[in-house]
């Protein structure tokens, strides 16, 4: 085990950010024309559903709004912030006398 150990580049991952709307319609088609052809063949055709209804269903670090989650009541934010006012008069004279 080396003290200084070079780290390997990352691999290339080709992957497209942007699309072509017209080449997906035709990829689609085409997949829906050999599905139909197995279909008449007496073939069962193999399941997979369309990239479109999976669309925004795995969005990562987006949190949305959540209805039931509590929040902080104003009174205990007022009392904490009371207790800290004390603590640092408190560190800043030596006493807890006003």
């Amino acid at each position: 085990m080396s003290l200084f150990s070079t780290r390997s580049p990352r691999r290339f991952r080709g992957v497209h950010i942007y699309t072509s709307e017209r080449q997906d319609k035709l990829d689609r088609l085409v997949a829906e024309a050999k599905r139909e052809e197995q279909i008449e063949r007496g073939e069962t055709p193999e399941y997979r559903p369309d990239i479109e209804s999976y669309r925004g269903k795995f969005a990562k670090n987006l949190r949305k709004a959540d209805p039931d989650r509590r929040r902080l009541h104003p009174g205990v934010a007022i009392a904490i912030i009371v207790v800290l006012l004390i603590l640092w008069h408190y560190l800043l004279t030596g006493s807890f006398s006003f």
